[in-house]
């Protein structure tokens, strides 16, 4: 697959960051590549879904935990264009020539390997922040945003009225918030997304095989 002008772009750029990953941001050909942390959690494989969308992507997990990297353009840091998952231990060189759409209607991604006890309750940290962060941040550049977020709150039955509305310093500040699971032992990732749908796709190594995911979020 050629790179030099489609939505892959930054693949090469990945590809040197990964190899050499002692510096937790490195500046490439124009990319940002930031290294988030371990997704970590007591589930044997990970999901990366909406909370409030129907239908989730998986990937196993390292042992230890897996991680995880934003991929940003240098010129817009704060809006990741996607995000990789990265259970193998070797470096991703191509994606396949194909992916699977990922509805994320509430513009809200969550990344854990949270056992599910409901399909709401492992991101449900993550929106409450992400809901706190749009409220700030309706004043500055418009409520669309946060509006989405209200709507399908409501369309799943889900009461914000007593969430809190006064963000966390640093939340989201590149797009991105990571935090606790509900149970205190593992990590969840929250990325905001396109609420028009993602995309999951395979990253191969030089073998061939499946080492990681990317969610495609523009």
């Amino acid at each position: 697959m050629s790179y030099e002008e489609d939505e892959y772009a930054f693949m090469p750029a990945l590809g040197k960051a990964l190899a050499d990953p002692s510096e937790r941001v490195r500046t490439l050909d124009g990319w940002r590549i930031e290294r988030l942390g371990l997704i970590q959690g007591a589930g044997g494989d990970g999901a990366i879904y909406d909370p409030l969308g129907p239908e989730a992507g998986g990937f196993p997990m390292r042992p230890g935990g897996t991680p995880v990297y934003s991929i940003a353009r240098e010129s817009a840091p704060g809006s990741p264009v996607a995000v990789l998952v990265h259970p193998g231990d070797s470096v991703p060189v191509r994606t396949q020539d194909w992916g699977d759409r990922v509805a994320t209607p509430s513009g809200v991604a969550v990344v854990h390997a949270t056992p599910r006890r409901s399909w709401i309750e492992p991101g449900m940290g993550i929106l409450k922040r992400a809901w706190a962060t749009l409220h700030a941040r309706a004043a500055e550049d418009g409520s669309w945003r946060l509006e989405n977020l209200r709507e399908m709150l409501e369309r799943a039955s889900v009461d914000p009225a007593d969430w809190p509305v006064e963000p966390v310093e640093g939340d989201f500040a590149n797009g991105w918030l990571m935090i606790p699971d509900e149970d205190g032992t593992g990590t969840v990732l929250g990325v905001l997304a396109n609420p028009d749908g993602s995309n999951t796709t395979e990253c191969l190594d030089a073998e061939g095989e499946t080492v990681a995911i990317l969610l495609l979020l523009e």
